[in-house]
Order: C-alpha cells, then structure tokens, then sequence
C-alpha cells in the first residue's frame, strides 16, 4: 500500500532578463507532514513506472530534504518527480503517485500566487501517531570507501513500538522474502546467522492505525579474522619444518577477514620463566635483534586480531628458541 502524502504544488514562470533565455520553471512543494520530517525527491526526464520492478531508462535527479516544503527549479527536460519520506536507521517508505513538473498556476495542483503572497500556512495539529523504534547502539557503520554499510553486533534486533493514544496491538515484521510474523507489543527478532538481511516493519495500535512500512538494511558478521606470520629478511627451513631466521630477520602478523573488514592486530611477549608482556596493537615488524636483546633464552609471541564488529581471533602462539653468537 502506497504511503499517503498531502501535497500542494507551485510553478511560477519567472521571465529572464534576456530575451533569447527561456523562461525559468519553480516547482514549490508543500507536505502535510511534521516540519521535521525527512524525504528524498526524484525528478525524471522520462515517467518511471508506477512499480519498484521497473523504472526508467535514464536516471533521476535524487534531493533529500529536511522540512514538508521545498522549493527546486527542474532542468528544461526533466518532467516528471516523486517523493518518498525517509526514517531512521535508513528506513524509507513508499513512493508516492508520479506527477508532471509542468503544473499550470491555478490548476487542482497549484497555488495561485496571490494567495501564497498573502496566506500564510499554519500548520495542522498532528495528531499522535504509531512509531516503531530500533535501539541505534544494536548497529556499527563500517565506511567502505565513500559510503558506509550498516553491521548488526548483536544477536537480537528489538523492535519497540510506542503509541500515546490507544495502545499497541502487535508488531508486524518480515525478514528477507519469509512470511510476516507477528508479535505483541515488543518484537525480539534473532538474526544468529550470518549474512545479508532485509527487515520490514510496522506496528498498528488498539485503534486500528498503521505505520507505514519501515526497511531495515544490515548485515551479520559472526566470523573473526584468520592471521598468520610473514618472515621478513633471510630464512630456511630445517628438519622437522622448523625455521631458522637470521638476526637481521624480522616478524610480520598480516590477517584477512572476508566480511567487515580488519581493525587491529595484536601481540604480546613472553620471555622463558618471565611474566606476560601485555598485549598492543601491532604497528610495524618485529625485529629478531630487539627481542634478543630483552630474552636471552627461549620466549613466546601470542597473538590474534579482530575485526570492525569486534569479532575476535583465538589467540595464536608463535615459540623461538634464540641460538648463541657462534650459531
């Protein structure tokens, strides 16, 4: 069901100063919505279809705007727009019928100008309406060059909807292209797989009244991040595939992670019969030099990573046994 909006629409033809310039087209948009609303605008050289499955060949101009009113001047071959209101966390609604930027002054669709130059809009008292909402601190954004995906870190997503006038009867939700569930009054979703996932919901209330559907992108990461030692400088293998470094050689941790990416790598030293070193964030190669310096015998590296949703890696030990000078 397409989510219902209150439009009022104003082109004026504002004649330029030059004679060869065409005229300059202003389309005012007025929303019966909160004046805190947000909505996203699509001007279309040709008419999209009316379905999400098709759309127009040549893509739209998109504006999102804060506010139940804008005022935009459509390029000369741009004839047609739509508009979508957008929530939180990323969620949009429905777009609504599309209409022709070419409105003539005085038609059902416009304003006269009169009557905008002397009325002046007092808004309507906005009666109270069924809200849905996710807890923000469920969710990390993890910036992948320009734009930033959304990853759930939790096991659960609870939906809490809030309704001061009559109560909330249930919560609908549908995850992905399953069935519509439904829940009373606070819906706990498990999202314990990982994965790519698309949550729709709303809520309706004691007196029948919808929320529009809300959309919900993210994705689960549950696996952490594999790491594995790099040897830097001179090395060979002897019996029992055991290395032998130079001193000059050095010790690199590099680690992969398939979903949200690497954060930090760590590490800590132990040297034979002393006390753990604590654990720091690996920044550069470790040098063979250094670490004979500070264990004159046999010592131990731990390590483990972890990724942007804090997964985090088994810790991994890496033994040396260090050789005298003559060696």
């Amino acid at each position: 069901m397409k989510q219902k909006l209150t439009f009022i629409f104003t082109i004026f033809f504002l004649l330029m100063s030059s004679l060869d310039s065409k005229p300059k087209r202003e389309l005012r948009i007025l929303i019966d919505a909160e004046a805190d609303s947000n909505f996203e605008l699509e001007l279309w050289q040709e008419k999209p279809s009316e379905t999400e499955a098709s759309i127009a060949p040549k893509p739209p101009e998109v504006i999102q705007f804060k506010g139940n009113r804008i005022t935009v001047t459509p390029k000369d071959d741009f004839e047609y727009f739509r508009v979508r209101r957008l929530g939180e966390y990323g969620a949009k609604g429905f777009w609504t019928q599309v209409f022709s930027t070419n409105v003539e002054p005085g038609s059902p669709l416009s304003v006269p100008k009169e009557f905008v130059a002397k009325k002046t809009f007092e808004p309507k008292p906005v009666p109270k309406k069924v809200v849905s909402v996710i807890s923000n601190d469920s969710f990390v954004i993890v910036k992948e060059k320009e734009e930033g995906t959304r990853y759930l870190t939790k096991n659960t997503i609870n939906v809490a909807p809030t309704d001061d006038a009559s109560g909330i009867a249930e919560v609908r939700y549908r995850v992905n292209d399953g069935q519509w569930n439904s829940a009373k009054s606070l819906a706990s979703i498990p999202f314990t797989e990982e994965g790519e996932y698309k949550l729709l919901y709303f809520s309706i209330d004691m007196a029948g009244n919808k929320e529009p559907i809300q959309i919900l992108d993210f994705i689960r990461d549950t696996t952490p991040p594999e790491s594995k030692v790099e040897w830097v400088g001179p090395s060979a293998k002897g019996k029992g595939n055991v290395n032998f470094l130079s001193p000059s050689s050095k010790i690199r941790f590099i680690s992969k992670d398939n979903r949200s990416g690497l954060k930090d790598i760590y590490y800590s030293t132990t040297c034979q019969s002393g006390t753990q070193s604590e654990f720091k964030v690996f920044t550069t190669d470790l040098s063979l030099v250094d670490l004979k310096m500070e264990c004159k015998g046999s010592f131990q590296i731990f390590y483990y990573a972890i990724d942007q949703v804090g997964n985090e890696e088994a810790v991994k030990t890496l033994n040396f046994q260090l050789g005298s000078e003559s060696n």
